[in-house]
């Protein structure tokens, strides 16, 4: 033992001298926080896989190492995360590594990843309001997309920023642009058939809130055809884009059921499904209607339903009180849990609210019933110990030691919670710790977890909630969360700043 702690100090010495992070000896030895992937091609790419093969005897680097490399300034905020692409060949020829970002007006932006300086910039094409959606890139790494104000998802090159308009991009998302907003990022998935979907959702904005004529809906884009569906939260039985203020055929008489998760849907490839979740709104399907407020729905991957049915869905059995006291249940999108190797539990996701619960769902049978138009069949339910309305996508993580964790960050501060199965084999979440730091959406990655607040840039121990690593160099946030790329973190602000950090 004595000579495996010498030799372990001898490397530790040995890679400072080279420059290298000084290593810190702890509690426990994960993988160095920054290490690991090239690219980074949307929000939360893979929650499953985002901390890759996490070994137990790979050394911990010392993470104050990590400094504030550059701030960039933004001709407007961009309120969402952006996207990393390594080894992009530029239009005169020189190689960057880009990182990409969708503007709340949307204009799309690409970045040097070393030194902040501009590549390109699009002109985006006029429309009212705003988005905080993020960008997708391709699965190809050679197009990347980017929602606009004008209601439709457009595509353009990596390289150059420049408009590709084939394949029929634009493609429409909304033609009530004064009404519904593109608020989630755009998510790339490729499904069993060997297909890529883009999905963009849409939802309503603030004003005038709930009462304008809006119906949350789903586009999937099949980005090998250009086949575009629509799934519509109300009304699902008409699978169009409805007009504003139009009339029975071409609107529909039901209203919100707005999708705005941070993530608009969650794919799984093991049911070869898409799971979206709707907010506050109408809910009939249990007596055979075509209004689907507070569900989360199975679609399969183009974004089809049989004849307006979804292939399956889960409703919490007290969606009218959720509806009644404005607590949507798509505050938040499903994730599907990590689990170690050998665990007998079937696919299972967590779904967040703003009612502060957490729920357990069996992606195989949502409800527990057999099928869609039922409500209630949770696995489980855990109240969240620090309270507050869940407004941002939980992190999940599977430690080393094969436990899976769920992570939430709200107003109120940041919680960790630990899947654990009774005698029964009924799965549940076990709060582990908490704390007061309020935060966006978190990441997890090389074994630290990471997000951002208002003026502050956190990294915590995701077994004890223990600060790792902190800085203030980052303005207020409001949806902003950070990616970890090539060993260096990316993250935008609430003042128009894209800030980037590296520990090398």
């Amino acid at each position: 033992m004595k000579k495996l702690l010498v030799a372990i100090l001898l490397l530790a010495a040995s890679l400072s001298l080279m420059g290298l992070p000084m290593l810190r000896l702890r509690h426990r030895v994960i993988q160095n926080p920054l290490a690991g992937n090239s690219d980074w091609p949307q929000f939360d790419p893979d929650p499953e896989q985002n901390d890759e093969s996490p070994t137990s005897n790979i050394i911990y680097p010392n993470i104050e190492r990590i400094r504030h490399m550059w701030m960039a300034q933004l001709p407007e905020t961009a309120d969402g995360s952006p996207a990393y692409v390594s080894g992009v060949t530029t239009a005169n020829g020189s190689v960057h590594d880009l990182v990409i970002i969708t503007t709340m007006q949307g204009r799309l932006m690409a970045f040097d990843s070393l030194t902040g300086t501009k590549i390109w910039s699009t002109n985006p094409p006029a429309g009212p309001r705003w988005t905080t959606s993020s960008p997708a890139v391709g699965p190809d790494r050679d197009l990347v997309y980017s929602y606009c104000l004008d209601g439709r998802v457009h595509c353009y090159r990596v390289t150059d920023g420049s408009e590709v308009t084939a394949n029929g991009f634009p493609h429409v998302v909304t033609l009530k642009g004064d009404v519904e907003k593109g608020s989630s990022a755009l998510t790339i998935v490729t499904a069993r058939n060997g297909h890529s979907y883009l999905y963009a959702t849409v939802a309503g904005y603030p004003e005038p809130g709930d009462d304008g004529d809006y119906q949350g809906h789903l586009v999937a884009i099949d980005l090998n055809t250009g086949d575009e569906k629509v799934f519509n939260a109300a009304c699902s039985d008409r699978a169009m884009h409805f007009v504003e203020n139009g009339n029975e055929s071409n609107d529909c008489a039901h209203v919100q059921s707005g999708i705005w998760a941070r993530a608009p849907i969650a794919y799984d490839a093991i049911t070869d499904r898409i799971f979206v979740t709707t907010s506050n709104g109408d809910y009939d399907a249990d007596s055979g209607g075509f209004n689907w407020g507070d569900t989360i729905v199975a679609l399969r991957p183009d974004g089809s339903t049989n004849d307006g049915t979804p292939l399956d869905s889960y409703t919490p059995i007290e969606y009218s009180f959720l509806q009644n006291n404005d607590l949507d249940f798509g505050s938040t999108s499903p994730v599907i849990l990590p689990l170690a190797k050998g665990t007998h539990l079937p696919r299972i996701a967590v779904q967040g609210g703003k009612d502060s619960k957490l729920r357990l769902i069996n992606l195989h049978d949502l409800s527990g019933q057999g099928g869609p138009r039922h409500t209630g069949g949770e696995l489980s339910v855990t109240q969240l110990p620090q309270g507050g309305v869940i407004l941002t996508r939980p992190a999940v993580w599977l430690s080393p030691s094969g436990t899976t964790w769920v992570f939430v960050t709200t107003h109120h501060g940041v919680s960790g919670l630990a899947l654990t199965v009774d005698d029964d084999g009924t799965p549940s979440l076990e709060p582990r710790w908490m704390n007061s730091r309020d935060g966006a959406t978190p990441i997890v990655f090389g074994g630290v977890l990471y997000f951002a607040r208002n003026h502050e840039l956190v990294a915590l121990d995701p077994e004890t909630g223990e600060k790792l690593w902190s800085n203030d160099a980052i303005g207020s946030i409001h949806w902003q969360s950070p990616i970890v790329a090539n060993g260096r973190i990316y993250v935008c602000d609430n003042d128009g700043h894209l800030h980037a950090y590296d520990a090398r």
